[in-house]
């Protein structure tokens, strides 16, 4: 259970941060910034605070 969970974890951090390959220092740097940014603006959005 555990070892699936961790491939679809893993195949979908391929899939995200290989949207950035072609950026400069895209994969993984750009893709994890973009992904926080995602997520405090999704917390914004629902009314939570980021901290």
């Amino acid at each position: 259970m555990f070892l699936k969970f961790q491939y679809l974890v893993f195949e979908a951090w391929g899939a995200w941060s290989g949207l950035f390959e072609p950026l400069p220092y895209g994969d993984p740097y750009i893709a994890s910034i973009v992904l926080f940014s995602l997520v405090a603006a999704a917390k914004l959005f629902v009314g939570g605070e980021t901290a």
